[in-house]
């Protein structure tokens, strides 16, 4: 993944101009709220493109399409169903061991492809395609109940951090741009999907263990009101988590946004950052907060691993 990895930085100084996209109906609006058009939504991926396409490509992909905007209806596609420029497919089984084409894409063509789409959603697969059963990195899911404040949302990130840092392991925090925070561990690709899903599924349980006060692991509604439901079912194959940089399907035009862990505090809310201040906060930037996401090649090292 390293020859991905581009010095990001570099390009805001020099904001990439717009260029006219081979997109049909470009002024139809996805986010009509914020009246962001087809053609807006084309400008800013090719705005952030160094950005995102570390982290999306060559990995399968869930998209959520909108082709009509965000208030319109909306599908899930992981699977490529037609022969479509620039978009590729892998052959992988599922759980019944059929074999079925797994959408991924190559470079920024493919990208741009999937604005044409109307995907308003990208979500990669933790590992790539060239070692699908090999993950390399590892995603907590902090998703707060009913009635939680979000400096309680805040004090749980620290808290998985703190936790994660004692077993030798350093993180990175990451808004959603919906509700919540991810809190992702890049790791070395030596452990198979099952591994990983039990080391997750052992430390969500550790970290219950040690704040129920403030954490559960159960999913329920009812059960996570007040507190923070830690979400560790992202690490199994077959699973999916919003990309860094990637749109939601907020009404606000969100945008998942990677953060320093020293920006973590009140003033920034989960769907702060949206596709139309994301490329002022990049340009402002001096430092990528997750230079060193590919560049780390951590082991994990809890005994059941």
């Amino acid at each position: 993944m390293g020859k991905l990895t581009t010095n990001r930085i570099s390009i805001k100084k020099n904001k990439c101009p717009k260029e006219k996209f081979n997109l049909s109906h470009p002024d139809k609006l996805l986010y009509p709220d914020v009246n962001i058009t087809k053609l807006d939504l084309a400008n800013y991926y090719n705005q952030i493109a160094e950005w995102i396409l570390p982290y999306i490509l060559q990995r399968p992909l869930t998209l959520l399409r909108c082709p009509n905007g965000q208030k319109k209806k909306c599908f899930y596609q992981r699977h490529l169903t037609a022969e479509t420029e620039n978009l590729y497919a892998i052959s992988l089984s599922d759980k019944t061991n059929k074999s079925e084409p797994y959408l991924y894409i190559k470079n920024k063509l493919g990208l741009m492809a999937l604005i044409q789409l109307g995907v308003l959603e990208i979500h990669p697969w933790a590992s790539q395609i060239d070692k699908i059963e090999k993950p390399d990195f590892i995603t907590f899911d902090l998703d707060p109940g009913l009635d939680t404040e979000w400096k309680k949302l805040i004090e749980a990130a620290f808290f998985v951090k703190d936790n994660l840092r004692k077993i030798n392991l350093k993180s990175f925090v990451k808004t959603t741009g919906s509700k919540g925070l991810h809190v992702v561990i890049p790791i070395k690709r030596l452990y198979n999907w099952d591994k990983i899903k039990i080391f997750a599924h052992t430390f969500t349980q550790y970290l219950v263990m040690q704040n129920p006060q403030l954490l559960v692991a159960n999913m329920s509604k009812a059960k996570r009101k007040g507190k923070i439901f830690v979400d560790y079912l992202r690490n199994q194959r077959g699973a999916s988590s919003i990309a860094p940089y990637s749109t939601r399907t907020r009404a606000n035009a969100a945008v998942a946004t990677p953060l320093n862990w020293n920006e973590l505090t009140t003033r920034i809310k989960s769907d702060t950052f949206t596709v139309k201040n994301l490329p002022q906060r990049l340009a402002k930037l001096k430092h990528d907060p997750w230079k060193d996401f590919f560049i780390l090649k951590q082991k994990l090292s809890l005994p059941m691993i």
